[in-house]
């Protein structure tokens, strides 16, 4: 078990445990899969050619080919992005996107058993009811992970992770893009977190700058969406589920325009959370906070990097932050600033890279392992 506040100074994970996280990709995600439809293209143009000079149809070995050819681009674009991991992964994906039905919850405490043996949480796609003065999308969904045995002892309680996609994005990217379950089961197999609930949040509003809102309450008729996650969000998952309702116990973290929210929203409320996880993200709200909010007055309130150093902190606040090591741009500026600013007052910062990964899901991924074991020692075993 891991105790409240334990050694952050290192964290490290096992190369086993790395080649396991490594290996929930499949044919989507594969490199082979590239190939083979590289060679089916060439023998369909290879046939096309020979049937034309034969004077018979080719259009259906050039169909073929062409299909193959998109599909190889496809698969080549989704492995650098490395936005659909798995099969699995694509379902959740077209989830979210209204393109299928969410899939079927998996009842608590039936843990499923995989191949190797291990135990799985259970994941299901919940709709949170907002205010109509919050101006949320009806059709939003939120993404809930909760650990194996969460049925078995109904007074036991644990703490939880909230996490924010980027822009563009939607709550069910944590699941499919980031693998988050399955990193979950992984390092609870080997011991390396405690076992927590997971919950991936939705954030796109309406209005201005829909799909960027930067977690903020809009002045330009927009969601509010801080009020949203404060006042309804957080509330709801702890009359929902057995939490442990207090911010020592909760982390909010983030990958890009997430990882702005999840610096601004846990930094402006401590009341909340305990925690941060900053996954290569920049420290202000950018062109999307300039679409949700009338002032310049108002966007100076959300510049992390010029508060840092200022805002009060009524108790500790610890925050990880990823690097993508391929990646100089702003979020290495922003970042390493608000590090620098926090670890001067004291604070529990931990900074660390993903050495040649630029700003995509492939770093998310690899990232967020580490941020969990981070959050996990910052939050320690439940009562």
């Amino acid at each position: 078990m891991i105790t409240l506040g334990s050694d952050t100074s290192d964290i490290r994970i096992p190369p086993d445990v790395l080649r396991e996280l490594a290996g929930g990709g499949d044919w989507i995600s594969s490199w082979w899969s590239v190939a083979l439809l590289s060679l089916l293209a060439a023998g369909g143009v290879f046939w096309a050619v020979r049937r034309r000079r034969a004077h018979r149809w080719s259009w259906p070995m050039w169909t073929c080919a062409s299909l193959a050819v998109f599909a190889a681009l496809g698969l080549t674009a989704n492995i650098v992005v490395g936005y659909v991991p798995n099969v699995a992964a694509a379902r959740v994906t077209l989830s979210s996107w209204g393109l299928a039905g969410p899939p079927a919850p998996i009842e608590h405490g039936s843990a499923r058993s995989r191949a190797g043996g291990r135990d799985e949480g259970s994941v299901e796609a919940v709709h949170v009811p907002a205010p109509a003065a919050d101006a949320m999308p009806s059709s939003s969904l939120t993404w809930v992970y909760t650990p194996p045995g969460y049925g078995t002892d109904p007074s036991s309680r644990y703490p939880v992770v909230y996490l924010v996609h980027g822009s563009p994005g939607e709550g069910g990217d944590w699941f499919a893009a980031g693998d988050v379950a399955h990193v979950m089961d992984i390092l609870l197999d080997h011991q390396l977190v405690d076992p927590m609930i997971v919950v991936a949040l939705d954030v796109n509003g309406t209005g201005p700058s829909a799909v960027d809102t930067e977690c903020l309450d809009s002045t330009t008729g927009g969601s509010q969406v801080e009020t949203y996650l404060t006042r309804t969000v957080v509330p709801w998952v702890d009359a929902t589920y057995r939490t442990t309702a207090d911010w020592k116990h909760r982390t909010i973290g983030g990958f890009s325009s997430g990882g702005f929210c999840a610096l601004d929203q846990g930094l402006r409320h401590p009341e909340l959370y305990g925690t941060i996880l900053a996954l290569d993200t920049t420290g202000d709200p950018g062109t999307g906070g300039t679409a949700m909010l009338a002032t310049q007055a108002e966007w100076e309130e959300h510049d992390v990097t010029a508060y840092a150093s200022t805002i009060p902190l009524p108790h500790p606040v610890a925050v990880f932050v990823d690097l993508a090591g391929a990646n100089d741009g702003d979020p290495r500026k922003d970042s390493t600033a608000i590090a620098d600013a926090l670890r001067a007052r004291g604070q529990d910062v931990f900074q660390r890279e993903e050495k040649g990964l630029d700003h995509t899901w492939n770093f998310a991924r690899a990232a967020i392992p580490y941020g969990l074991v981070f959050a996990s020692r910052q939050m320690g075993t439940t009562p």
